[in-house]
């Protein structure tokens, strides 16, 4: 009698399913403590499984930021990859309903040598056959069916004279092992498209109200130049972003600089000055005629908080002109919302700008000329003092450089 032919021992897979469920929980919550929660395990657990299907893969899948876990660029196209293998396991869990209605969740409880199992059996109809295919003794394969049908309480199989007969709870989840093999097959292919391309991420601070504008066009020339590279625009106070900075969240923070108060550890690199100017709209009384101390002083005015340089400014100047105004802090995080404010309030506001920007007020704001001394300020980008190399962010900072360049803004200091 001829031997039965044996299929060869199948490679193992790329990913285990339990790191692929766990690389899904972490992508879509961007927490690993929510992830953990989700998932019924313990941050610990879930660390491990990361970490090992990331020496698997041999690439980084994730980093803090300042919204919780990122992706990488190589992690965002392992993430779609599980996002599609756990979809195909929500769509057996569904198909297997009929067969046990209260059934354990698939995706928490399915382990990978489950299902290499089951497919084998299922393709050899023989227990023994599908232990040599796989290189498993048969008592061993054995216990994983009926481990698994313990968890799920499914039969998955009809013992006859002939051999095993599948049973549709088998058959479906036959084919869903085809389809994880599917997805896992092409991943490898996935990630070798970064092979030779700049990749990684960049992450800025945005400081309230100055050199915003440099931001999203040094991102519109990275997104031209190097679209595999990740993108972060983080707005905030700067006691924020001193914080996040020093938590390695973003890369950088961009506004006006602090010099001599800049906080240690921190190391600050100048780009180009800009003039603090007084704004209101162009219909308030003010510019009706020259603005003098005393009506600057009864005017309400809308002003950064303490401890910023623009505070600093005004009460400066207001204390050489012996008046003080009334005055409503207001943290708004942007150009934009401050001036919208301006347009519908009867105050003023004191801001740094630089002479392009200024140039091209909203047609409802107008620059009030006022006996202020003109004050520049440097703008600049600030960093952390041990920040390390990163490629990503010296592209970001070339194209800032040649932004400000281009735009012919006048050095720091000048």
């Amino acid at each position: 009698m001829s031997p039965v032919p044996v299929s060869p021992i199948p490679p193992a897979p790329l990913l285990d399913l339990r790191a692929v469920v766990a690389i899904d929980a972490v992508a879509r919550t961007r927490s690993f403590r929510l992830a953990a929660e989700a998932l019924n395990t313990s941050q610990p657990t879930l660390s491990r499984l990361i970490a090992s299907a990331e020496a698997a893969l041999a690439c980084p899948l994730f980093r803090r930021g300042w919204s919780g876990a990122e992706t990488t660029a190589r992690g965002d196209a392992v993430a779609r990859t599980c996002r599609a293998i756990v979809a195909e396991i929500d769509t057996a869990q569904r198909l297997l309903t009929p067969f046990r209605a209260h059934m354990p969740a698939l995706r928490l409880n399915l382990r990978t040598p489950h299902l290499q199992a089951i497919a084998a059996v299922t393709r050899d109809l023989s227990v023994s056959r599908s232990a040599l295919a796989l290189g498993r003794s048969q008592p061993e394969l054995s216990r994983t069916l009926g481990d698994f049908s313990k968890r799920f309480g499914l039969d998955l199989f009809q013992r006859t004279p002939h051999g095993m007969t599948p049973q549709e709870p088998a058959h479906i989840l036959t084919t869903l092992a085809g389809a994880i093999d599917f997805h896992l097959a092409r991943l490898p292919q996935d990630l070798d498209r970064f092979s030779g391309v700049l990749t990684g991420r960049v992450s800025i601070g945005m400081l309230p109200f100055s050199g915003q504008d440099l931001i999203f066009r040094a991102f519109a020339h990275l997104t031209n130049a190097h679209p595999n590279i990740r993108l972060a625009c983080v707005p905030g106070s700067y006691n924020a972003l001193v914080e996040a900075l020093r938590r390695r969240e973003i890369d950088g923070m961009i506004g006006i600089l602090r010099q001599a108060d800049c906080p240690g550890g921190l190391r600050e690199t100048p780009l180009y000055d800009e003039q603090f100017a007084v704004i209101a709209r162009r219909d308030h009384p003010i510019h009706a005629a020259p603005a003098s101390p005393e009506a600057l002083a009864r005017t309400q005015w809308i002003i950064a908080p303490h401890g910023t340089p623009l505070r600093r400014h005004f009460e400066t100047v207001f204390a050489e002109l012996g008046a003080a105004p009334p005055t409503q802090t207001c943290e708004l995080l942007s150009f934009g919302s401050v001036e919208q404010m301006l347009v519908h309030s009867n105050s003023l506001a004191m801001l740094s700008y630089s002479a392009r920007r200024l140039a091209n007020l909203g047609p409802d704001l107008a620059e009030v000329k006022t006996p202020f001394p003109p004050v520049a300020t440097p703008i600049g980008l600030t960093r952390l003092a041990d920040a390390h190399a990163d490629e990503a962010f010296a592209a970001f900072q070339t194209a800032l450089i040649r932004i400000v360049q281009d735009a012919g803004s006048p050095a720091p200091g000048v």
